[in-house]
């Protein structure tokens, strides 16, 4: 059996609520409202509307730490930092850090990410980053509201958009809906995101996954409330992540959807650079 998914079976047997996590629930908020949104793994509704995915047991592991109370509240990609900042939600998961947002809220990492650019009619091209379909492809590409990108890629999407190549919609069912369609040739997503939709019989043999140069890894976590989440409730959230992060909490719960590889890859920096950003002081 995988490491990875052996240790994720340790971890379900010790996920028993501690009498210590209780005790710490005492001063927690009487609820944290958790904002999601679309982003395939890493958060989903069933047809039921239920809401699952790598956020959701990040959270839910979160809780069994601190014996505090959250609630799952779903909405639109562009409308998420909207809610966070009016206040009318407290915490935010699978973020890239951003200095706007950073003026209202913190930033806790426990995990890495990394686009890709996901093309499903190369038109007989091979590609080999983002720069290179944008010089030499014809096709349009769908990407998502609410996405936060590196400045390399923004400099090619809008050259996308100066040439009527770019589309942009609300979410990334509509975005690999259009692509099942045949009215864009591709889009940029992560793994998390992408490896959901791609195991639509519609991709086999279709979609081709090329690493984008222009795009770095990086940091991605919660976004925890200035306004309405105490900073002792900020610390320990902090706390916790870290101890999930040193403890490889994390990659355990990626074991749950993807095989190793992606697992590697995703974590292939280690916890240690994520540690020494949750131990920095906050702002």
């Amino acid at each position: 059996m995988r490491r990875y998914r052996r240790n994720w079976i340790c971890l379900i047997a010790g996920l028993w609520l501690s009498p210590a996590a209780v005790q710490a629930g005492a001063g927690c908020p009487s609820s944290t409202r958790v904002g999601l949104s679309d982003l395939g793994y890493t958060a989903f509704r069933d047809s039921n509307g239920h809401i699952g995915g790598i956020s959701v047991d990040v959270v839910n592991e979160l809780a069994r730490r601190t014996g505090c109370k959250f609630e799952f509240l779903w909405f639109p990609r562009q409308r998420l930092f909207v809610e966070l900042e009016a206040g009318r939600i407290d915490m935010t998961m699978a973020a890239l850090r951003t200095p706007e947002r950073d003026a209202y809220a913190k930033h806790l990492p426990y995990t890495y990410l990394q686009y890709d650019l996901i093309l499903t009619d190369p038109g007989g091209q091979r590609y080999t980053s983002l720069s290179d379909f944008v010089a030499r492809g014809t096709g349009r590409l769908n990407v998502t509201r609410g996405m936060t990108y590196d400045a390399a890629v923004e400099t090619q999407l809008a050259l996308l958009a100066s040439a009527g190549r770019l589309e942009v919609v609300n979410d990334f069912e509509t975005v690999f809906g259009k692509l099942e369609m045949g009215r864009a040739a591709g889009t940029l997503a992560t793994p998390p995101i992408y490896t959901k939709y791609l195991k639509s019989a519609y991709f086999k043999d279709r979609a081709l996954v090329i690493p984008m140069p222009e795009t770095t890894s990086r940091f991605a976590g919660v976004y925890l409330s200035k306004k309405n989440i105490t900073p002792e409730v900020r610390a320990r959230f902090t706390m916790a992540l870290k101890a999930m992060v040193s403890e490889q909490v994390v990659p355990m719960i990626y074991a749950k959807y993807f095989d190793d590889a992606l697992v590697k890859r995703t974590f292939r920096q280690g916890a240690a650079p994520l540690l020494t950003a949750l131990s920095a002081p906050e702002q």
